[in-house]
């Protein structure tokens, strides 16, 4: 997992630093140690950002030189590369194809996180003469709050800098989001860590001091309150947890794919599921455990030295192959100690000890963590001398790195083949979120998901990478939300729960709109626009409320992507009762060309127009009925070159007529709100480069949209404008790239507002009886009442 990185993201400045542990360099490339054509070297396998852009290096270069030194594995050309500081040149020696280059370029220094929903604080503990990287959490409160550890699994891969889509950092949004503190803590060597041993070389013992030293800063905070700490560990972390709680204090521990065997006769068993699951046929799976048992009994057991049990040549196959030795006195990239101790480190006694209560997960499809009997007996032997404190919870179809990835084969399938971003996006949410909930019921908290009476509170939705674009709901219990994950989410509870209802690979859904609790239809924004897309269908629709769908067809002009969708229902008479005739409008889209789809019988069938003489992009429609309306537009293809632009129509898209237009370059329309017909606003989006560009704007119209004033949002060059939403001609929100605004005068002042960042649609709806509501979506899904 340590090899995968973030592609794109939004980040706020939500920010403190440490002063006396210096930023260190980042590669931000996937490397593999091979050796090819009798030459070895770090083989490129992805390229991602960081130096490694810096350099220029491609995916398939074969680094053999950093500066003037060879290395002889992974792990060394990254100390190497790590000795370097931030805007210090770095010199590769590569072969590209049949080329020897030399690439030179400035170190770059990793990014730091950020937060919507806290404060990032950068600080340090001091270890072993050092000082480890300390990473927290802090959410925007000022009275004191629970907190939460996280200690991870075994491997020596930074906790630092983790995306969005990282497991790891899914689990701490999660607590997060629960308004709890959280701290990760470097293991020794890692990250910004200073003057600390080498991860690889410390044993067991110096890693259970090493988190300990974690839970030790972590009480110490002065905004944390040192009774309610929760210790969260993932793998082996859910064995360093127990030694930790075992001589300290703290309120609960969670334990996710661990073990509580000796480590003899886990590793036997292991090979056993394995070996099994990578197609050998029982006859080889009880010989390659035969072959393995000597092996392990010598080393585990009789305690004899790797380099004795090596001297025998087939012994030393197996061992490199099978434990991943290296020869110099380390397994599986660890310390080989590090492992011995664990054989012998008394699990069960530091379970025994335990007084907080516990909460022991297991995924059904791990193959790793395999034995549920194992969970069971931590749950068995906690209770047995503190009943009732420990508590097992299992989850169907879930493997070692919290994924749905399926059947326990289908899950070792995916981790062999190297479809490590499928599991990322397979991440089952309810291990985070029932871990959250556990917790919040030992230190009796209140559920966090009530919502509040008044205002805006986020929803519990799997975490997302970047900007979210589109949400609906027919009332206040039922909706959808789509994002560029291919992703369809439905929810029947206001918002409590989300069921994903389809994920499509290769598709950026960008737009939703539903007719009723059956009919609906999801825009997509194309080809050529963002990476890795490779759906060129702009439309498809369902009939069965989301459980299928299916490409719309249309007569007309090639639609390339849809940014919007309006509905419109037209009352009329039929045979002497009230019915409605539907109109649904879409446009589209950012990026050019500018097009339109429309249907006036339902969804039933689809025409398409070309608004390219009247515009380039087109990104929001709001119809009033079926000829009166309004789309949100750019003049130019060229962002450069274009003005914001508002456009009208009077006989239902046939013919448009400007009515806005910028007189400033790189701005384009967005999103549309109308609170009335005769009262609306529209976003302006800036992406003029020059920093000292701040001021942000908004249109707003008072005559039915043929006049449009500009109003004063806010001096931010950061603040680029998204979604917009108006409960009356006075009050409404705006979200912005970094934070929300409301409004209760119609514009003249506007204040700070949480919508979390990038809010990208922000949808108001009135009910029967006049409650008004709405659902935002941007990072996060938000729900207000007001």
């Amino acid at each position: 997992m340590k090899n995968l990185f973030l592609f794109f993201s939004i980040c706020s400045l939500n920010l403190l630093f440490s002063q006396s542990l210096q930023r260190k360099v980042q590669f931000g490339a996937r490397v593999e140690y091979v050796t090819e054509n009798g030459t070895s070297g770090c083989k490129v396998k992805q390229v991602a950002r960081g130096t490694s852009v810096a350099l220029k290096l491609l995916e398939n270069d074969l680094i053999v030189k950093i500066g003037n030194s060879t290395f002889a594995s992974t792990d060394e050309f990254t100390q190497k590369f790590l000795t370097y500081s931030p805007n210090q040149e770095v010199q590769l020696t590569v072969l590209r194809g049949k080329k020897k280059l030399v690439l030179k370029a400035k170190a770059v220094a990793r990014p730091y996180e950020t937060d919507d929903n806290a404060t990032v604080i950068y600080d340090e503990v001091a270890y072993k003469g050092g000082q480890l990287r300390v990473i927290i959490n802090k959410p925007f409160k000022e009275n004191k709050m629970p907190a939460m550890l996280f200690i991870p699994g075994y491997t020596c891969s930074s906790i630092d800098d983790l995306p969005n889509y990282h497991p790891y950092k899914r689990i701490v949004d999660a607590y997060v989001d629960a308004g709890y503190v959280t701290l990760r803590v470097e293991k020794s060597g890692l990250g910004d860590s200073k003057n600390t041993p080498p991860c690889e070389s410390c044993d067991l013992l110096d890693e259970i001091e090493n988190f300990e030293a974690g839970l030790k800063k972590l009480k110490s905070l002065p905004y944390v309150d040192p009774n309610q700490i929760i210790i969260v560990g993932h793998s082996m972390g859910g064995i360093v947890a127990p030694a930790i709680s075992a001589k300290n204090k703290v309120a609960g521990v969670v334990v996710y794919g661990t073990t509580a065997k000796s480590w003899f006769e886990y590793q036997i068993e292991m090979y056993r599921v394995q070996n099994a699951l990578s197609g050998m046929n029982p006859i080889e799976v009880e010989q390659s455990v035969i072959a393995q048992y000597d092996l392990n009994y010598r080393y585990f057991v009789k305690k004899e030295k790797l380099e004795d049990i090596a001297k025998d040549t087939k012994a030393d196959s197996i061992l490199r192959t099978s434990w991943q030795y290296d020869g110099k006195g380390k397994i599986y990239s660890r310390n080989a100690e590090y492992w011995r101790q664990i054989q012998d480190y008394p699990h069960l006694e530091n379970w025994k000890n335990t007084t907080a209560k516990v909460l022991v997960q297991y995924g059904e499809s791990d193959f790793e963590a395999f034995s549920k009997a194992d969970h069971q007996q931590i749950v068995n032997t906690v209770n047995f001398f503190n009943p009732g404190n420990a508590t097992l919870m299992t989850y169907p179809s879930t493997d070692h790195y919290f994924a749905k990835s399926g059947t326990m084969q289908e899950a070792y399938n995916k981790f062999s083949n190297g479809q490590i971003q499928q599991l990322f996006d397979e991440y089952n949410q309810e291990v985070g979120l029932s871990a959250v909930k556990w917790s919040n019921e030992v230190l009796s908290k209140k559920d966090v998901t009530t919502l509040p009476e008044k205002g805006w509170k986020k929803l519990n939705t799997e975490r997302y990478p970047g900007k979210q674009d589109d949400i609906t709901f027919i009332n206040e219990k039922e909706g959808w939300y789509v994002n560029g994950y291919g992703s369809i989410y439905n929810t029947k509870n206001g918002g409590e729960t989300w069921e994903k209802q389809l994920e499509k690979k290769g598709t950026f859904f960008r737009t939703i709109a539903f007719v009723d609790n059956l009919v609906g239809f999801a825009g997509t924004v194309g080809t050529d626009y963002f990476p890795n897309v490779t759906d060129s269908i702009p439309l498809y629709g369902t009939r069965d409320g989301g459980k299928t769908w299916k490409p719309v067809d249309y007569k007309g002009p090639y639609v390339k992507g849809l940014c919007a969708i309006d509905i419109v229902k037209e009352q009329y008479i039929n045979h002497g009762k009230i019915d409605y005739k539907i109109h649904i409008y879409a446009v589209g889209r950012v990026g050019s060309p500018a097009n339109m789809m429309v249907s006036h019988d339902g969804g039933e069938t689809w025409t398409s127009n070309s608004m390219n003489n009247d515009c380039k992009m087109l990104f929001d429609i709001k119809m009033f009925d079926k000829n009166n309306g309004f789309v949100c537009a750019a003049s130019d293809e060229d962002m450069e070159k274009s003005n914001a632009l508002i456009l009208k129509t009077s006989d239902g898209g046939k013919t448009w007529k400007k009515v806005y237009q910028s007189n400033r370059p790189f701005e384009g329309t967005w999103k549309a709100s109308f609170p009335t017909k005769e009262v609306g606003y529209v976003t302006i989006q800036s992406y003029n480069p020059d920093p000292n560009v701040k001021q942000q704007r908004i249109a707003k119209t008072t005559d039915g949209g043929e006049t449009w004033n500009e109003i004063n949002l806010v001096e931010d060059a950061g603040a680029r404008e998204f979604g917009i939403g108006f409960i009356d001609e006075n009050h409404g929100f705006v979200g912005t790239m970094n934070t929300g605004y409301e409004t209760k005068d119609g514009g003249k002042t506007w204040t700070k507002v949480n919508l979390g960042m990038a809010c990208n649609k922000i949808r108001i709806y009135k009910d029967a009886n006049g409650k008004t509501y709405g659902y935002a979506i941007g990072v996060d899904v938000l729900k207000g009442e007001f």
